[in-house]
């Protein structure tokens, strides 16, 4: 069985055991889209890859793409160019949302089949577009680390003073005087104002260290992810939902409608992968192997990130005993 098929077509529909879709976005072979079903593909020139490009640039075999627990990594293969992974060479590198990699002169950008099918069947951004939003982001990171590594340019008091009067007679003596004037002297009635405390830096989230315009900034990125995010929750596409709401925690921790739809979403993905579980299970007591297999494809879709779910496991496990019965009736 293909570990991988090319289409023509961006705007392809999501196909059938579908894990991650990767979009050619520079190079001989741009527009391009490999639709990945397996946990592992090879890319190259040579005809012997799951993936074959037609980049002369590009060696026999290349890289070799893997799903792990953490997500998607690519490593390079010994190929005669090597890599750059989002410009830079390397020989391996982790594949997340607006990650790129090149090989020789083909720029691929790699869509996890959980981020949902719009993400998947949109066209393929160019690289000069990909390139400018890396370098936004990089940006924004390094300007709030800075901000969160400040510290304090506050001076501690100096303790050898103390030392110095507890070990000298005299200089105990005169300091007690000095402190018993300052006690009979009438003290100031006048009040001054209270000042309120400061809650300590622990509790504070890195958005509050920014001046208000940057504030203001931060707070309007994570109403634009929230109100992506409750327009794909609307339109029940959870997945996709649930990224934009963790995008909106990471900005704006103290969030609470974007904690509350996330817990929605996480609870609403349940509830879906029982519901194929079950109906699966049913479909194949009445022999419908084919609507089985879709609800069992489902949930491994719904439960890519969480591959420690047993759900998960048992929907894999039913898909080879269909895999097994269907080549068993080929024969």
């Amino acid at each position: 069985m293909a570990k991988a098929a090319k289409l023509k077509q961006a705007s392809a529909p999501r196909q059938p055991g579908e894990m991650a879709r990767l979009k050619v976005v520079q190079g001989p072979d741009y527009g391009s889209v490999y639709i990945i079903t397996a946990s592992k593909v090879t890319i190259g020139r040579g005809d012997e890859n799951d993936i074959v490009v037609s980049d002369l640039k590009a060696s026999r075999v290349h890289a070799s793409i893997t799903f792990t627990e953490r997500g998607w990594n690519i490593q390079d293969l010994g190929s005669s160019n090597g890599l750059l992974h989002n410009g830079t060479p390397a020989r391996s590198g982790a594949l997340g949302p607006s990650d790129t990699v090149t090989l020789g002169e083909t720029t691929f950008e790699l869509i996890s089949a959980d981020l949902g099918t719009k993400m998947l069947s949109a066209p393929p951004r160019s690289s000069h577009q990909i390139q400018s939003e890396q370098a936004a982001f990089a940006a924004q990171r390094e300007r709030i680390r800075g901000i969160s590594g400040k510290k304090s340019d506050q001076k501690q008091p100096d303790a050898s003073l103390f030392a110095k009067i507890s070990k000298n007679p005299k200089l105990l003596i005169a300091a007690v005087a000095v402190l018993g004037v300052l006690f009979l002297i009438e003290p100031d009635t006048t009040k001054a104002p209270v000042q309120q405390k400061k809650p300590p830096a622990e509790a504070r989230d890195i958005a509050s260290y920014l001046p208000g315009s940057e504030l203001s900034v931060m707070s309007k990125s994570a109403e634009v992810f929230f109100k992506a995010g409750f327009r794909e929750y609307r339109e029940r596409n959870y997945l996709r939902a649930r990224m934009q709401f963790e995008t909106v925690l990471q900005v704006a921790p103290g969030h609470p409608l974007a904690r509350l739809y996330l817990d929605n979403c996480n609870k609403e993905i349940e509830e879906e992968v029982r519901f194929h579980l079950e109906t699966g299970k049913k479909s194949i007591e009445a022999g419908k192997l084919r609507e089985a297999r879709g609800h069992f494809q489902a949930i491994t879709r719904l439960l890519f990130r969480d591959q420690t779910n047993p759900a998960l496991a048992e929907a894999k496990e039913q898909l080879d005993k269909i895999r097994k019965t269907s080549q068993g009736e080929g024969t």
